[in-house]
């Protein structure tokens, strides 16, 4: 009977791997053009973000470019054990919070205050204009946007710094003071991304059905009280799966906007993980110890994602899955 039993399991696998297999196919043949239009995107992340998964290997060996990974002596958790017994890594890890938790305080409200500011303009020409406006930053690279920075708020030559002083007022030394760098990290992603961020939520408002607006008029509802108990409710899920994803990010941030900003002044104040690992892997050659960073961070921001996404669907039943 055990036996029977057995090769009737076995056969109902059989015919339902069969089965998926077939219906892939045929899923495949019938919309091929949108698996081929798909397909660009599978590969980027393929290459980019897949394979070097194999790499991580440097992270635990004495990488020697001559040797190749495969000839490298194994070192352990070595790597790690001076990673956490390095002073500076501390220092950049302090840097990298503090920015970040700082951008997702001030940086992610924004898009949400904007997508509902846009949702309440009426069709117009001014909206369009003002839309296209928002979206412009986005499309600058980080060092164009430090150029802009750097005529604004430079100490001797800035506009800023010079209506102040017409007005006898101190200069603000956004730039190079260790102080007010952090702040400069989140003005400046603030005015480059909010346009950009919105989009989605602007999306999200769309597919909000007009009966409940036109309901809750009726039931004699201000545009305040619309918001909070038709709007906002409408787009909570995009709001929790964009904070979720957002919160993988507090131990990595923006290398490009490090990078094109840093400068000696506010180097031990700006210094972050992401620019850490370039210095250590592609200026200092220790590749093995930036790989161990880089593992290190990986780990923390998927740690930090399931967390957090574990916790939204307790407490609200959202999350990514």
């Amino acid at each position: 009977m055990k036996t029977k039993k057995k090769g009737r399991l076995r056969a109902c696998r059989e015919g339902i791997m069969k089965h998926g297999r077939r219906s892939l196919k045929t899923e495949m043949s019938k919309n091929w053009q949108l698996y081929l239009m798909v397909a660009p995107g599978i590969l980027f992340f393929l290459v980019l973000s897949y394979l070097p998964m194999g790499y991580l290997a440097i992270a635990f060996k004495d990488y020697n470019v001559g040797k190749g990974i495969l000839g490298s002596p194994w070192v352990g958790f070595e790597n790690f054990y001076r990673l956490f017994h390095e002073k500076l890594f501390f220092t950049v890890l302090k840097n990298t919070l503090a920015v970040n938790l700082m951008k997702l305080f001030f940086c992610f409200p924004g898009p949400v205050f904007l997508a509902l500011c846009m949702n309440e303009m009426k069709p117009s020409l001014f909206k369009k204009l003002s839309q296209s406006l928002i979206y412009l930053p986005h499309f600058l690279s980080w060092v164009v946007v430090y150029g802009i920075m750097v005529g604004l708020f430079s100490v001797n030559s800035g506009l800023i710094n010079k209506l102040l002083e017409m007005l006898g007022l101190p200069a603000i030394a956004l730039l190079t003071s260790p102080k007010s760098y952090k702040a400069f990290l989140v003005i400046s992603e603030i005015w480059k991304e909010i346009g950009w961020g919105s989009i989605i939520y602007i999306a999200a408002l769309s597919g909000i059905s007009v009966e409940l607006y036109e309901a809750a008029t009726v039931d004699g509802a201000s545009k305040l009280r619309q918001i909070w108990h038709v709007t906002l409710p409408g787009i909570r899920s995009t709001m929790i799966v964009m904070f979720i994803l957002s919160c993988g990010t507090i131990v990595s941030g923006s290398f490009e906007q490090v990078m094109s900003t840093i400068n000696s002044a506010v180097y031990e104040a700006g210094e972050i993980i992401p620019t850490y690992v370039y210095t250590k892997g592609l200026t200092e050659f220790q590749f093995s110890y930036a790989s161990a960073v880089g593992l290190f961070q990986s780990v923390i921001g998927f740690i930090l994602v399931f967390t957090v996404n574990k916790l939204s669907a307790r407490l609200g039943g959202e999350s990514l899955w």
